[in-house]
């Protein structure tokens, strides 16, 4: 019976290449541009080698005073996590005034059509 460190390290190598191949097919379809492959690989390297050799990071941990990795795992995982969903709010929210300003702008281009139409005598509708 293999033990679930191997699986667990088995599946982060898996889920890093599958990643990796991800990242190449949105690279190809131009939905990122090279820059943005280039920190997608590192990211999903550094995740393929910690897999591999989760040692590697002892010297990181142990100062930090964690129990076991995993904990180190959890704890970076929240704050990437929240980091994350700030960020994507923020995205969010910057888009929202974006769409507002554009929306408004095109009913008073629109309303400014209508009222010289009306003052012409023209009756047309505007989709």
């Amino acid at each position: 019976m293999t033990s679930t460190t191997f699986w667990i390290q088995f599946l982060g190598v898996i889920f890093g290449i599958a990643m990796m191949y991800f990242t190449f097919l949105k690279y190809k379809r131009r939905e990122i541009n090279g820059g943005e492959v280039v920190i997608w690989f590192f990211g999903w390297i550094v995740l393929v080698a910690v897999a591999l050799f989760p040692f590697a990071l002892d010297s990181i941990i142990a100062p930090l005073h964690f129990y076991r990795r995993l904990d180190f795992f959890v704890v970076l995982g929240f704050f990437l996590l929240l980091g994350l969903g700030f960020f994507n709010y923020s995205s969010v929210k910057k888009m929202e005034r974006k769409i507002e300003q554009f929306v408004r702008e095109e009913a008073l281009n629109k309303a400014e059509v209508l009222e010289k139409e009306n003052k012409n005598g023209n009756r047309t509708q505007v989709r």
